[in-house]
């Protein structure tokens, strides 16, 4: 099997590959959302909160009484900040950037507009496509480095991976 199908069946898809591994941006409390929070994170208005999730303006808000559609929205907002900060290693500074400054790869739109025109599932599966693209290019890496393993002695597996993933930081 090539390094590129073994990459490809290394990096499908799990049924967890969609929910964020850690809260590295604190957006939860004794683990239930703060809402709040997310929403302040991201920058997000009453109004775009009532626009995104069908409840009025008036009806938004952060209690024990947000309504269900607002709360629904926001854990899915903070799931996509937590992906965005496993890339970023936790720097929420960056994490924040990246949901205020346009993407050109999502049409020159800000992730944080795509979410206020409710294209919150898009951001998800871009956010999701990158990572297993990422993931992909690690693998296969990983794998062109594990040939040269076989020339060298005594080189550990995870000195191979410390090396790949120190190879992939440095083209970002």
């Amino acid at each position: 099997m090539n390094a590129t199908a073994i990459a490809v069946r290394r990096t499908t898809r799990s049924i967890v590959s969609h929910i964020a591994k850690a809260d590295l941006l604190h957006l939860y409390r004794d683990g239930h959302p703060d809402y709040k929070r997310v929403a302040d994170f991201v920058k997000l208005n009453k109004a775009d909160l009532g626009r995104i999730s069908g409840v009025a303006k008036s009806s938004v808000r952060f209690d024990a009484h947000i309504p269900e559609p607002v709360a629904e929205r926001l854990r899915e907002i903070a799931n996509i900040a937590n992906l965005v900060a496993e890339f970023f290693e936790g720097d929420a500074q960056k994490v924040g950037l990246w949901f205020e400054i346009a993407n050109p790869l999502l049409g020159n739109v800000s992730p944080r507009d795509m979410i206020r025109i409710g294209r919150y599932k898009r951001l998800l599966s871009f956010v999701l496509e990158a990572r297993e693209a990422e993931e992909r290019q690690e693998a296969l890496l990983i794998e062109g480095l594990q040939g040269e393993e076989s020339e060298v002695t005594g080189v550990a597996w995870s000195d191979i991976r410390r090396e790949a993933l120190e190879q992939l930081k440095s083209c970002r």
